[in-house]
């Protein structure tokens, strides 16, 4: 296993499975967009504006636009303003019990091994800081937020599939990008990490659709993963 300062996790499909999320938590939101976009805060007014001019649409109506946000979930399109709107309701969805996040059970072992091993852990989804900050907090194994240092979302950093934005979180974490090992479920998101210098490991979960990683090595679970902090002996 690499040496590595710190381990960047994908969410979807990685650390929980993807048809809780295509299963429940779109579903969840799709069924609420209207009548959450009718709500007088800034927030909504945020999502509003956003979402008209990404969708190149700046006179378009609330309804129309309600439309829009639908269409995207069903494509699952990583539209930021989507995203954001999203972590609103998913966190509304969580807080009053209606929502429990699912995680594979090797997660919590994992996070708290590599805490204790020296590493820093982070997270870097699509899914809004919100999105994370909630799912991490309301899992079917407990609240696993305190086992992760940063979350990091496509809004902040940039696509998955840019290197740059890898290159961006290597300057927020402050390690060497030939000190990060990132995790995930995409080859498409492992390619951006490895052109931008990380260490990458492919992740196969239960229900995942076959994938062919490539020259990335992969796992089926984490509990083989411990890389090697600089500083202790291999």
């Amino acid at each position: 296993m690499s040496r590595a300062d710190a381990v960047v996790l994908d969410v979807e499909g990685t650390l929980g499975s993807l048809a809780f999320v295509r299963d429940v938590l779109f579903p969840y939101s799709r069924e609420r967009v209207a009548t959450y976009l009718e709500r007088d805060t800034t927030d909504v007014q945020d999502v509003l504006r956003a979402t008209a001019a990404l969708a190149g649409k700046p006179t378009a109506t609330r309804a129309e636009l309600v439309v829009v946000i639908n269409g995207w979930i069903d494509q699952d399109v990583k539209a930021p303003p989507l995203k954001a709107l999203q972590g609103m309701i998913w966190a509304d969805g969580y807080a009053s019990g209606a929502l429990t996040a699912h995680v594979f059970d090797d997660v919590p072992t994992a996070l708290r091994t590599w805490r204790a091993d020296g590493l820093g852990v982070h997270l870097f989804s699509s899914g809004s800081v919100q999105a994370q900050h909630d799912w991490l907090r309301h899992t079917e194994l407990g609240d696993l937020r305190p086992l992760v240092d940063r979350l990091f979302d496509a809004q902040g950093m940039g696509a998955k599939t840019d290197p740059a934005a890898y290159q961006r979180i290597s300057r927020e974490i402050g390690v060497a990008a030939d000190r990060i090992l990132f995790a995930s479920d995409r080859p498409v998101e492992l390619a951006a990490a490895r052109a931008a210098g990380w260490h990458t490991l492919g992740v196969h979960r239960p229900g995942n659709p076959p994938t062919d990683f490539g020259a990335h090595a992969w796992v089926t679970d984490f509990s083989s993963v411990r890389p090697q902090p600089v500083g202790r002996p291999t």
